[in-house]
Parts: structure tokens; sequence; C-alpha cells
């Protein structure tokens, strides 16, 4: 009966090794799912100015480049009646103001208008409004 305790030892430590086995087993690999290349379109042709418009609202002085202005105010200056003989085109690869013959004369009209009744807001638009 002296062999009892030594075979519970070695039944102890197979049931250890069995269990150990179990925990060292490498999962099987994951799947790896590609996607199959999508067709592209011919390459566009790149704009050398990607847009090209007003960027100030208001006034006689009319900036061109590549910012828009987007978000404008409802309030009237007294240039604003010119911007209409205005507009802003790319010319020779670079975004400039063109302007009509007209753009000039309501200019000067609107400066007049404006040397005149700098103190009168109301008298200003009226003035200018006829420019």
């Amino acid at each position: 009966m002296k062999t009892f305790p030594p075979m519970v030892v070695l039944l102890i430590l197979t049931a250890v090794v069995i269990l150990c086995a179990g925990c060292t087993s490498s999962a099987p690999p994951a799947a790896v799912v590609t996607a199959e290349p999508t067709a592209t379109a011919a390459p566009t042709a790149v704009p050398t100015m990607a847009a090209c418009g007003i960027e100030n609202c208001h006034g006689v002085t009319v900036m061109c480049g590549p910012n828009l202005a987007t978000a404008c105010s409802n309030d009237m200056d007294a240039g604003d009646r010119c911007r209409q003989y205005a507009s802003c085109q790319v010319v020779g690869g670079s975004c400039q103001l063109v302007t009509e013959s007209k753009f000039d004369k309501c200019v000067s009209c609107v400066k007049m208008c404006q040397s005149s009744y700098y103190n009168n807001p109301n008298m200003l638009y009226d003035c200018s409004q006829k420019c």
C-alpha cells in the first residue's frame, strides 16, 4: 500500500499535463477577406485654377480669387450697384478682374456721391442708385 501516494501524485501530474496541453494549442488562422480591386475611370485633367470669383461682398472695390464670397450680409453699400459691370475670369492662368466701361463710370459717380453725402446715408444711397 505504499505505492498509493506516488500513484496519486502521478495521476495529478498527468491531469495537469493534459490540461496545460489544451491551453497551449494554437487557434486555427482567421480567414483573411480581401476586396476585389475596383475599376477607376480615366484620370481627369486637373484645372490650373480651382475657382475664380469675387471674394468680397460689397463696395466698389472688387477682389478676385479662389475664395468665393458665400455668406454675404443683406446690408447695401453705395458701390454695390456698380458690381453688375464687373466679373472675375481666368486670364493667362490667373484670376483677374474684368470690367465693362460702365464700371469705371459707375465707380466715379459713387465716389462723388460719397464725398457729397458722407454725413447723410439716406441721400448717399439715393444718389448711388442713380449711378
